[in-house]
């Protein structure tokens, strides 16, 4: 028996089933059959900010083709804040999605399971922003008092975060006003028109602002030593790609391909300089803004990024202790039902820039 034999016997019926099926031409006279490449899979993912950078590995993989190399049609949806991302997750409206992890601690409070499979920033890497003329005005965050301050959305990471600022500056969450003012380029307005009297601004907006003089900055919260300041943690999980539990059960090697392109991105920023990474981008995935204007935001938000997505356990602690008490809740979250760090030790080891 020689070697086809002893394979499937292929017929000319095959043959012609499998040209109609595939597309064919010719060569010299003969059939040769053109085999098509495996459809990518079709999927939506919601992303809690347009072009912000606390999201930008979903940006940066879908502008450089990383989805696509793991085989996957994706389209990113962006929803005015982080709450609204998290919703559709829950909702099975789509299967990941970028926010931060103190959705999956709301979720599991609702008995519901979200589960974070990428960090991106691991400090909440945010300015709380003021209006130039108004900066000289306040000396702590205990002359909140009385305010009103602009979060991306109501429940979001950067809501938690304000109502914990006041909390550590010995005032109550009722002493302040915190309304949604969105996580891009509508919360520059909202400032600058007096809606708010300071603002969670994130980058690239919020540093175009600074340099623009349409705001200034007051309290950062992209080092450790100034967060830690700011908030009593040094290490403080923030914005990633979450997906939910069932989602992990039944598609393990579908999410695996999800968390790829995503550590591929972070690599990507680890190795080249922030001009480069501008210039890889178009306007749209700079949010409308001009290359030159675009670069010092990124390289002011770089300090908070994590370099391939690795979830900080004591990081989680901090955000399950700030959630807690936001939410008025004591019961006990278990961190390890909140974040995955599977996917991302994977995609360490196999993926390449």
């Amino acid at each position: 028996m020689n070697e086809l034999s002893t394979k499937r016997n292929v017929s000319r019926g095959d043959v012609l089933i499998g040209a109609a099926a595939l597309g064919a031409s010719t060569v010299f006279g003969v059939p040769t059959i053109v085999m098509a490449a495996d459809p990518k899979e079709k999927l939506t993912m919601s992303v809690g900010g347009e072009h912000a950078l606390v999201y930008f590995p979903f940006d940066l993989a879908q502008r450089l083709g990383y989805f696509d190399r793991e085989g996957l049609d994706v389209e990113l949806i962006y929803m005015k804040g982080g709450s609204e991302a998290a919703e559709a997750l829950v909702s099975g409206s789509v299967d990941y999605s970028g926010n931060a992890i103190d959705h999956a601690i709301a979720a599991a409070q609702r008995g519901k399971s979200l589960v974070m499979i990428s960090d991106f920033m691991d400090e909440p890497g945010v300015t709380l922003l003021v209006r130039p003329q108004d900066k000289g005005k306040y000396t702590s965050f205990k002359d909140m008092k009385g305010k009103t301050i602009g979060v991306t959305s109501p429940g979001s990471a950067t809501h938690v975060l304000g109502v914990w600022m006041a909390k550590q500056a010995g005032i109550s969450r009722d002493d302040i006003k915190f309304v949604g003012v969105g996580a891009g380029a509508t919360m520059p307005a909202a400032l600058a028109g007096g809606q708010v009297d300071a603002a969670m601004g994130n980058d690239p907006f919020a540093t175009q602002m600074i340099r623009d003089g349409r705001a200034a900055a007051w309290i950062e919260l992209f080092h450790a030593a100034d967060v830690r300041k700011a908030i009593g943690f040094s290490s403080y999980c923030f914005t990633g790609a979450l997906t939910r539990g069932d989602v992990i059960a039944k598609n393990p090697q579908r999410t695996q391909k999800v968390v790829n392109a995503l550590v591929r991105a972070q690599k990507y920023m680890q190795v080249h300089a922030a001009d480069e990474i501008s210039g890889a981008l178009t306007d749209e995935f700079r949010g409308g803004i001009a290359k030159d204007a675009w670069t010092p935001g990124y390289v002011h938000s770089a300090p908070a990024y994590t370099k391939n997505g690795e979830i900080p356990p004591e990081g989680v602690r901090a955000v399950i202790e700030t959630n807690a008490f936001f939410l008025n809740n004591d019961a006990t979250i278990d961190p390890a039902k909140i974040y995955d760090n599977r996917f991302v030790d994977r995609a360490k080891a196999t993926v390449k820039v």
